[in-house]
């Protein structure tokens, strides 16, 4: 009998309001395929860039941060880092901003190899994380957040 493929699924990486005060201004959903493309780093390159996305979770606008390097692709964004504890490693975190839930959806990671810009093949695997996001989970939070809000009236 055929196994079955496990289907993907989407985390909570912090909540607005938690963390530390005056908390973060955005949330946080991540593809659990980004979480294993960055497995390629070590410890303490892995905390780095997970402290960039939790810089991105206190900014009012993250696709402008004041201190992290983020330019926009397409319908998404992409916060670029090289040097520090990355060496030599040109790390790159694709995230979509959904401004109805204020959410950050960190669609994927890549680790660069050539210069310039981002290939097709990366564009497309987010366009398509994008597209799965659209359709199967941004209404639902939608939709979960105004029942919250009308128990708590």
């Amino acid at each position: 009998m055929a196994e079955v493929p496990k289907r993907r699924t989407l985390k909570t990486g912090f909540r607005v309001g938690g963390g530390p005060p005056p908390g973060y201004a955005w949330g946080s959903l991540f593809f659990d395929e980004a979480e294993k493309e960055a497995s390629g780093l070590n410890k303490a390159q892995y905390a780095h860039i997970l402290q960039q996305i939790r810089e991105l979770g206190h900014e009012d606008d993250p696709s402008h941060p004041q201190t992290i390097d983020v330019d926009a692709i397409e319908d998404f964004h992409e916060m670029r880092d090289k040097g520090g504890v990355l060496g030599k490693i040109n790390f790159r975190v694709y995230f979509y901003l959904d401004h109805a839930n204020r959410v950050i959806v960190i669609l994927g990671a890549d680790k660069k190899e050539e210069d310039g810009q981002t290939s097709a093949h990366v564009k497309a695997k987010m366009r398509n994380r994008l597209r799965r996001y659209r359709t199967e989970f941004a209404q639902s939070l939608f939709l979960r957040r105004r029942v919250i809000a009308k128990r708590s009236k």
